[in-house]
């Protein structure tokens, strides 16, 4: 048998064909045009599973298991019900109901976070390890708790939103609504925001030059690759971007004390070089003196994005 796994991220839904060993065997994309009404986005989710059960020649009763959903937002595994998400603008949206409409076999959904954090401990970054953390940092920051192997989702289903607890009070305002939240520093989308401010201030920069002075062709990339480059301002915002990113993951540390934290999203694609000099300031603020194998150690995911989808189809009930 085997399970199909789907990503229902902001911009597209991704869905793919999962075996036993979590390999991903086929995998398609849409749209997901966030603006439209939540049944026609379900109904071409629902088309998409459809269709690449049929490509692959498969039968949906016969040979898939399950669906399982990884979705942008609090997720009541339980009844498969998205309680909220900022960015869709849902409420109480019955995510698998409303796929039954379309087939027959079982539809789990969570957190997309927490299903990257399952597949992780699985197969990926902290496998054999029993408390882990996985925190993606991209347009948004968003985490999932693995506790006992097993995800822990908190009272509200909301647990692993560490992009929103606040570093500083009355800082840059977040989309949640709050002021001064971790992601309003250290998501990609901060950085490209202080990498542009400090380009349009110092045209002589490198930062200002690599996007020919069009700030809106400004990415999380560029300052990188001005800093290797020598740029002394670029230099500037990745060391006050690492510090940030480092100043959330102590917080978390000091708090949980998970066995090891592993960092996916988007920021994977800098490298390790990165994650090695967040570690470094990790391992030299957080509280306690603690001997080398009770320190928590900062990782790189294993997995890509296709982490959601492999994850997903490892839910159960």
């Amino acid at each position: 048998m085997y399970r199909l796994g789907v990503n229902f991220d902001l911009t597209y839904i991704t869905a793919g064909i999962v075996d036993e060993t979590g390999k991903i065997l086929i995998k398609e994309s849409i749209p997901t045009l966030k603006y439209r009404k939540f049944d026609d986005i379900i109904k071409d989710m629902a088309h998409l599973c459809i269709r690449i059960v049929n490509k692959y020649g498969l039968d949906m009763d016969k040979d898939i298991e399950l669906i399982g959903i990884g979705c942008y937002g609090s997720i009541d595994w339980h009844t498969g019900v998205m309680i909220y998400s900022s960015y869709f603008g849902f409420r109480n949206a019955p995510i698998a109901d409303e796929m039954k409409k379309y087939v027959k076999i079982p539809v789990i959904c969570d957190n997309d976070a927490n299903c990257y954090a399952l597949a992780e401990s699985r197969i990926g970054a902290t496998k054999g390890l029993k408390n882990t953390i996985i925190i993606t940092i991209g347009t948004a920051i968003s985490g999932g708790i693995i506790i006992d192997n097993n995800i822990y989702h908190g009272m509200a289903y909301g647990a692993g939103e560490f992009g929103h607890h606040v570093i500083i009070f009355g800082g840059e305002q977040c989309e949640c609504g709050r002021k001064g939240c971790w992601a309003a520093y250290a998501s990609t989308n901060a950085l490209v925001r202080d990498s542009r401010i400090m380009a349009v201030r110092h045209p002589e920069s490198m930062l200002f030059k690599m996007v020919n002075g069009d700030i809106r062709l400004m990415s999380f990339r560029t300052p990188f690759e001005a800093a290797k480059k020598g740029d002394i301002y670029a230099k500037e915002i990745i060391e006050a971007y690492t510090k940030y990113v480092a100043l959330g993951l102590i917080n978390v540390v000091n708090v949980l004390q998970p066995e090891a934290i592993a960092i996916g999203g988007k920021i994977r694609k800098i490298g390790q070089e990165f994650i090695n000099d967040v570690n470094k300031i990790v391992d030299e603020k957080t509280f306690g003196q603690y001997e080398d194998d009770k320190r928590t150690k900062v990782l790189m995911c294993d997995l890509d994005y296709d982490a959601v989808i492999i994850g997903a189809t490892m839910l159960k009930h």
